[in-house]
């Protein structure tokens, strides 16, 4: 089997197909995505407008039935809006592109659906305990209880409304614990087994790949803003330096580091910079660049561009552990991609047992991948 090794250094794991399943039903959203706990709530959000009769009417309706329960339109259209909001682009999205959310959000409701029936029917039970714990770590996202509440209020929910939805979650998920097998981190004998056998399919060069966040700083800055751009960058390298023991995690938190703030186009694709010269470079970049392992990130560094924090994650030398964390990130993918089909045919189970109909065809993807195609 021949492998490419230019392949997009963060994969699809189990626990992000479990995550696109369940929490972006409007029972499990993050509150996380509706407030900036450091700048308080409202700030940088969309209020939602107000509902016509008529709306009001045709949010009502029932687009989809799962057994016995009901989806309403206004479920997917709330959840699309939420999805819009969270990225800064209330009602931006139209026709295809829309349909297409619209299609992704009711796949998730549907599987959502289908995991509470099966969970009633096995009579999965939700200790106090178990509840308490998730709490927890649920308002660590937050500073203080008093934003935490906020954040609530914010949403429309209450913390009583929360609990609810936490046990459905927990449900969920003792459920799929005990049908589905997750995605085990590759053991040191895998990789070394997978670098052995794809020696001569590794590239030798002088390349470098890496990921970076970049805060941009405009030439018309003033030291004060330049100071907290710095400042700013220091405190994200703090905490990804908590995972530095740990390259598989430094990475998977980097790249979500890079989503989050960087000012870079690369943002996108976590801050993944490809496969690169450093030659081609501004010099500090490649100064302070070249000297890294694979797997240890840089000093804060300014060039005319702004502040850069730079995490190495590929030197193609030849080296066994030059390679290893992209191998892992391969042998992971490959696993995840196992899971994903075995929850795939789990949920086409349960939809067989507990019967899905597209009262709204248009929200029924129909493409290849497509989870309910019958």
């Amino acid at each position: 089997m021949k492998y490419k090794f230019s392949s997009p250094l963060f994969s699809f794991s189990f626990s992000c197909l479990i995550l696109v399943l369940l929490s972006f039903d409007i029972h499990s959203q993050p509150l996380a995505s509706y407030v900036n706990p450091e700048n308080g709530p409202g700030e940088n959000s969309v209020p939602a407008p107000k509902l016509s009769k008529a709306a009001a009417k045709a949010g009502a309706a029932i687009v989809i039935t799962v057994g016995t329960t009901k989806i309403q339109r206004k479920q997917i259209d709330t959840l699309v809006n939420l999805m819009e909001r969270a990225k800064q682009t209330p009602g931006a999205l139209a026709g295809r592109e829309k349909n297409s959310l619209e299609k992704m959000v009711a796949t998730n409701l549907i599987g959502q659906e289908l995991l509470a029936l099966e969970a009633k029917r096995l009579n999965v039970i939700v200790q106090e305990k178990e509840i308490d714990s998730l709490t927890k770590v649920f308002k660590t996202n937050f500073p203080d209880d008093a934003t935490f509440k906020r954040a609530l209020a914010q949403a429309g929910d209450t913390e009583k409304g929360l609990r609810e939805k936490m046990i459905r979650q927990i449900k969920a998920d003792k459920l799929l614990n005990t049908q589905m097998t997750g995605v085990a981190k590759p053991t040191e004998k895998e990789i070394q087994d997978f670098f052995d056998a794809h020696k001569k399919e590794f590239p030798i060069n002088d390349s470098l790949r890496a990921c970076q966040i970049v805060l941009m700083t405009p030439k018309e800055a003033s030291s004060g803003e330049i100071a907290k751009k710095k400042s700013d960058l220091e405190r994200v390298r703090a905490e990804l330096n908590k995972d530095s023991a740990n390259m598989d995690i430094l990475l998977s938190h980097f790249v979500m580091a890079a989503q989050q703030v960087s000012d870079g186009p690369e943002r996108k694709d976590g801050g993944d910079l490809q496969r690169f010269n450093p030659n081609d470079f501004n010099p500090e970049f490649k100064k302070q660049v070249v000297g890294l392992k694979v797997g240890q990130m840089s000093p804060i560094f300014r060039t005319p561009l702004g502040w850069h924090l730079v995490l190495l994650t590929e030197r193609y030398d030849g080296k066994f552990a030059s390679y290893r964390m992209q191998i892992s990130r391969v042998l992971i993918s490959e696993k995840a991609a196992i899971a994903g089909k075995n929850l795939r045919n789990y949920l086409q189970t349960l939809a067989a047992r507990y019967k899905v109909t597209f009262l709204d065809r248009n929200l029924k993807d129909t493409s290849a991948a497509a989870v309910y195609s019958r």
